[in-house]
């Protein structure tokens, strides 16, 4: 009945639907998906399933349709500087990078078009810079969870299961913290950081809808000294 309600049809129908006595319509795949606030990537699983063709397309990054919004994310990413920040493709690969984010994963072995996620797999202390990697990629695995799920896709899965196996933590081990911030050691030096997320939140491109851009932030104001002495201009 709530389902009735929130997609304007009759409970018959939804009955109906549910018991496979109806066949949903086109314009009914979307509008229960609307309704049930389903990700792109499965309403066309939905569409495939009752004999629609996809909607949703993944158009690569370097198109011209989806140029005008890489250059917004470059704009959000160059005007961060002097703080960290990068955009991670589906796959968490990095596409792009301002200056400081760009000097600061090439400390700790990443460049741009490296995956995020493989390299955290592959040691997830990254190289020793990494100092609270055990409680830092806890919630990247709880996140890789989700978007596997999201995505149906058995190889992120896969990744989220690996780096949650590696923190070897439990979330319910302690009091939560406000939030879960990176620790760095560069050059001697201890750099708090904690991560504000920017997606584009009406995206119809599959590709676009899953561009994450991560913008870091010093905590504290022996951070934003550290930070600034590691990277200066």
């Amino acid at each position: 009945m709530a389902l009735a309600l929130a997609a304007d049809v009759s409970t018959r129908h939804i009955s109906y639907l549910e018991t496979a006595k109806a066949a949903p319509s086109r314009d009914m795949v979307l509008r229960l998906a609307d309704a049930l606030n389903v990700p792109a990537h499965a309403r066309n699983d939905w569409l495939t399933a009752a004999g629609f063709a996809p909607i949703y397309e993944s158009r690569p990054l370097d198109s011209a349709e989806l140029a005008p919004f890489m250059e917004a994310v470059t704009r959000l990413l160059d005007r961060h500087d002097p703080y960290p920040g990068w955009a991670l493709d589906p796959d968490w690969r990095i596409v792009l990078c301002n200056r400081v984010g760009e000097k600061l994963l090439r400390r700790v072995g990443i460049t741009s078009g490296d995956s995020l996620v493989a390299a955290l797999v592959g040691d997830p202390t990254l190289g020793g810079a990494l100092l609270n990697w055990r409680e830092a990629t806890l919630p990247l695995a709880h996140r890789l969870g989700a978007e596997a799920r999201r995505r149906n896709d058995a190889e992120t899965a896969k990744a989220a299961e690996t780096l949650a196996a590696l923190s070897g933590q439990s979330p319910l081990a302690a009091p939560a913290s406000a939030a879960v911030t990176t620790r760095l050691g560069i050059d001697g030096r201890t750099i708090e950081l904690v991560s504000i997320q920017a997606a584009f939140n009406t995206a119809n491109d599959l590709t676009l809808a899953d561009l994450r851009t991560e913008l870091f932030f010093p905590v504290g104001a022996d951070s934003e000294r550290n930070l600034a002495e590691a990277f200066p201009r």
